[in-house]
């Protein structure tokens, strides 16, 4: 499946490089969510890290004709929206300098579907409010390889660390979410035999 993923990644690629607009719009609606939630493990601000992965993909249909991509398609967007994010960091302004980088992201924000949007269950709600309270790095590692489906090789080369820190910080994560969820669900069943005892 991933190389199926990887090949039509790659075909939508080259037809880009042949100026279609259609085949940009398809990979952003495929993977702009995604490289958001991931920008804003570094951001910690969500508008910007809707204008860093915009702006990657505005710099995608820019660059078309000059850029080679001959490794993983996935693996190049989620880069560069890493380099794209410590670049805001270390600037401390917000990108979008020119008016047709604006009008173009305008443009592509139509393709998403609100109706993908969805409505988290009690436990889901809990589980999300214990992803958020996990320390920096584990999160990040942790959203990439769970929520996103990336490999250790993948996260590897993304993040520049080695694989056995990665699977290290999962098993940190991994721990922390199920002793969290633990005392969640205690909670609720003490709830539920005090409410049942005094009815």
């Amino acid at each position: 499946m991933q190389t199926e993923t990887n090949d039509t990644d790659q075909t939508l690629f080259s037809r880009i490089q042949k100026d279609d607009r259609l085949a940009l719009n398809t990979l952003f609606a495929n993977y702009y969510q995604k490289l958001c939630f991931f920008a804003n493990t570094y951001l910690r601000n969500s508008e910007e890290a809707e204008e860093v992965v915009a702006d990657v993909f505005f710099t995608l249909w820019k660059n078309r004709h000059q850029l080679t991509i001959e490794r993983n398609f996935k693996s190049y967007l989620y880069v560069s929206v890493r380099h794209a994010s410590l670049a805001v960091i270390r600037k401390g302004q917000p990108l979008f300098d020119d008016i047709e980088a604006i009008l173009f992201t305008t443009n592509l924000m139509d393709v998403n579907d609100p109706e993908q949007v969805l409505s988290h269950k009690e436990l889901q709600h809990q589980l999300d409010l214990a992803i958020e309270k996990l320390p920096p790095r584990c999160k990040q590692i942790f959203v990439m390889s769970r929520m996103e489906g990336l490999s250790y090789r993948e996260i590897s080369g993304i993040l520049d660390v080695a694989e056995k820190t990665i699977e290290n910080q999962l098993v940190k994560a991994l721990r922390i979410l199920r002793e969290s969820m633990d005392h969640f669900k205690l909670a609720k069943t003490s709830l539920h035999t005090f409410s049942v005892t005094n009815d």
